[in-house]
C-alpha cells in the first residue's frame, strides 16, 4: 500500500515518491467518483446519507431522497410556491428551481 510504511504507519503525502504521489492522486479521484455515484444511488439519501429508509427519486437532480427528506423538501417547496418571491438574484432563482423539482 502506498500510503503506509513497511511497519504499518501512515505515510504523509509529503514523504511519498513522485510515483507514489501520482498513484495516490489517481486513487483519490477514483474514490471521489465512486463516492459521488454512491451518494446519488438508491443506496443512500443524497440529503441525509441514511441508507435504511424507503427512497424517492428526484429526476431533475438524478438523485434519491429518503421519504422523510423528500417530504421535508416538498413542504418547503410548497411554502416557497405560496410566498412567490421575485426571482431577482441568482441564488433566489436557484432555490426556486430546486423547489420546483419537488412539486
Amino acid at each position: 500500500m502506498i500510503s503506509k510504511y513497511d511497519d504499518g504507519k501512515t505515510k504523509s503525502v509529503r514523504y511519498m515518491t513522485p510515483e507514489e504521489k501520482k498513484r495516490f492522486r489517481e486513487l483519490q479521484k477514483q474514490e471521489s467518483a465512486l463516492r459521488d455515484l454512491a451518494s446519488r444511488s438508491i443506496c443512500m439519501c443524497v440529503a441525509c446519507g441514511k441508507a435504511d429508509r424507503d427512497m424517492v427519486y428526484n429526476k431533475a437532480y438524478n438523485a434519491w431522497y429518503c421519504a422523510e427528506c423528500y417530504g421535508l423538501e416538498r413542504l418547503v417547496a410548497l411554502k416557497r410556491a405560496k410566498t412567490q418571491k421575485k426571482e431577482g438574484s441568482c441564488e433566489e432563482r436557484t432555490i426556486k428551481e430546486h423547489s420546483r423539482t419537488f412539486l
